[in-house]
């Protein structure tokens, strides 16, 4: 071969390598292309379809099986559906009977703002507040999978010099309805809709859409709970992370498609204040106690060592009880010394059953609202001004001691947190089913003194 016939030969060589390397890595090159048309990028422009109508949560869990069984179980996911949110909202019992204890009972004309976080997608498309029914009636799909995925951004509007949030979700969020949805997984594909990889999805920002809300008073605190102690460097958690836990092994998220790892694998519980395995974690109980003095001394420290926010969470119908009990070896209670402010509240449950503790020693964690005319417990929407705060910080404790007298020999003591996603009389006017989570329980005996002759 003449040397100068070497380019050609050269040229020629090359060619035949691209033909062959595309002849036999072409799916690769197809996947590419399939990645690039489906995945979106984050920076990408924004598009909101106002003609599009979202998909129920079924459609989506043909393929996302195991998202769907997860949200279906969750609170969120029974919304606005939930039987005990709608009795309050429209101020009925349990048995279905007006009892005047509820939104409606308070301001039966105005629509008010409960539609805003129960049926987003109607009040969104209306541009206002809508009444709950309307939405119903218009037939709202709650807080849907399609709503959640079709949401652009979340703003947080705090204004500094007044100290109050705009929690208008009209002007909080922005959408991006269509074949476009938006999570926290990179690069995902999809054969049915396009994907695009949202920032916001990763962040509280997002969940502080509903779980902040500034009536009168800032009725739902939870957003801005965990963003002071974000601030502060106490908690390095987003909500998802505790909300939303990666559990399981690698997997498919949706059928057919790639495995992953499972660290990548949210899951959709959202599991929160009515979850006794996430209520346990929030918080732990240390006591001790010694003889001094003739009495019994008791100290109990209670520690907010798990959750984002306050303990308990930002609803003002949530409520904990420190219950301590102090009895000599034969059952006998130990007469309590100490302030009246000492012992729990009617909040506590001030029938004779056994699960009626006012009057008793302990501390009530809880941040209860109070009507102008004087009602106790109300919600965000005629709350007056709050009764009381005692909810502990995040990494915060809370030490107090008590005592007793009558101590003759062996004592025992005996100290549980219980957790009540309501206040006891409250569910007993409404007929609700109250069952006591107890995050922690201590039990401490202390022997009788030998006395020497």
């Amino acid at each position: 071969m003449d040397k100068y016939d070497e380019p050609a030969y050269c040229s020629s060589r090359f060619a035949v390598s691209c033909v062959t390397l595309l002849s036999s890595a072409w799916p690769f090159f197809v996947l590419v292309l399939i990645l690039f048309a489906n995945n979106v990028q984050a920076g990408s422009h924004v598009i909101d379809d106002a003609q599009y109508k979202y998909q129920s949560n079924e459609e989506c869990g043909l393929c996302h099986q195991e998202y769907l069984e997860d949200y279906e179980r969750s609170m969120m996911g029974r919304t606005p559906f939930d039987k005990v949110f709608q009795q309050f909202y429209f101020a009925r019992n349990a048995h279905d009977k007006p009892d005047g204890i509820g939104y409606k009972a308070v301001e039966a004309d105005k629509p008010g703002d409960c539609a805003n976080c129960h049926t987003p997608d109607v009040v969104l498309n209306e541009g206002k507040e809508v009444d709950l029914q309307t939405a119903i009636e218009k037939g709202s799909k709650g807080i849907s999978c399609d709503f959640c995925h079709t949401v652009a951004d979340v703003q947080v509007l705090y204004d500094r010099k007044t100290g109050r949030y705009d929690t208008d979700i009209n002007r909080l969020l922005s959408r991006a309805r269509g074949k476009v949805k938006r999570g926290g997984l990179r690069y995902s594909l999809s054969p049915v809709h396009k994907t695009v990889y949202s920032p916001i999805h990763t962040r509280s920002e997002f969940c502080a859409m509903c779980h902040l809300n500034q009536e009168h008073l800032l009725s739902l605190t939870t957003y801005d709970d965990w963003k002071r102690a974000y601030d502060k460097g106490l908690i390095k958690k987003q909500c998802q992370d505790c909300h939303m836990p990666v559990l399981g092994g690698d997997r498919p998220i949706a059928i057919g498609g790639p495995v992953r790892s499972a660290a990548k694998i949210h899951r959709h519980f959202f599991h929160g204040g009515r979850n006794a395995e996430q209520v346990k974690r929030a918080a732990k109980l240390r006591l001790v106690a010694q003889r001094r003095d003739g009495q019994l001394v008791v100290k109990a420290r209670v520690t907010n060592s798990g959750s984002g926010h306050k303990f308990p969470g930002g609803a003002t119908l949530r409520n904990v009880i420190l219950l301590v009990e102090a009895t000599d070896a034969h059952g006998k209670p130990l007469s309590f010394q100490g302030d009246p402010q000492e012992l729990l509240p009617s909040l506590a449950g001030e029938g004779k059953g056994v699960t009626d503790y006012a009057g008793r020693p302990g501390l009530m964690f809880a941040r209860p609202f109070v009507s102008r005319d004087g009602k106790l417990p109300v919600g965000g929407f005629n709350a007056d001004h709050v009764l009381f705060d005692t909810r502990i910080g995040p990494r915060d404790s809370v030490e107090h001691i008590f005592h007793f007298s009558g101590l003759r020999g062996e004592a025992r003591v005996r100290a549980r947190l219980i957790y009540r996603w309501v206040y006891k009389p409250l569910a007993d006017i409404k007929g609700w089913k109250l069952q006591d989570i107890v995050i922690a329980e201590r039990q401490l005996r202390l022997k009788a003194r030998v006395r020497h002759e």
